[in-house]
């Protein structure tokens, strides 16, 4: 992979590789930007207003402008939330995505095969070494067996540090996981 042109490791990538193999979003947006960010904006509403219908137009929104259509991937896994957030949301919003892609791209899903064994605060207002620390350790795989050689691709919603899908993609790579890539719906730019 070259360091410059469409396809290039970032500065953080080029410093630190990930042990995913790339990472691709849908769009992205200057997260310390002070004007209006609508996609940003949509997000935040759909996972922490709960709104479902906003939700699921940006999963099939993500979908139909998936940029890795025609990659070869076993297995879709959905970032798992832990269960205390999921009892407070109601559903997740990376499965809700990933349904999406796997509906429209004819990819199997598997929400259970990745677990959170512990609620961490939400990453909105850490560091990024915090954020590093807050998820360290907080994921683990639950069916090795239906992982083992899998091509796998992890779906979560926003990507800005890295820290979360990170940890997910040691898990799996753990858990047997052939490779890994992550999409996202955005990629929040640090700047």
């Amino acid at each position: 992979m070259t360091p410059t042109g469409p396809d290039h490791l970032c500065r953080r990538c080029l410093a630190d590789p990930p042990l995913f193999r790339r990472a691709r979003a849908w769009l992205c947006y200057h997260a310390s930007d002070a004007s209006p960010q609508p996609l940003n904006a949509a997000i935040q509403y759909f996972k922490y207003h709960r709104d479902l219908s906003t939700g699921k137009a940006l999963a099939a929104l993500g979908a139909q402008h998936f940029p890795l259509a025609g990659e070869e991937y076993d297995l879709l896994v959905p970032v798992p939330l832990h269960l205390q957030r999921l009892r407070w949301r109601g559903f997740n919003q990376s499965l809700i995505l990933a349904q999406a892609i796997g509906h429209l791209h004819g990819i199997a899903v598997d929400p259970w095969v990745l677990e959170r064994t512990r609620p961490t605060p939400p990453q909105t207002h850490l560091t990024e070494s915090e954020r590093r620390a807050n998820v360290r350790g907080a994921f683990t795989v639950t069916a090795p067996e239906r992982l083992s050689g899998k091509q796998v691709l992890l779906i979560d919603d926003v990507y800005t540090s890295g820290a979360t899908v990170g940890e997910c993609t040691r898990a799996l790579l753990d858990g047997g996981a052939k490779i890994v890539d992550v999409f996202t719906l955005a990629h929040a730019v640090l700047v």
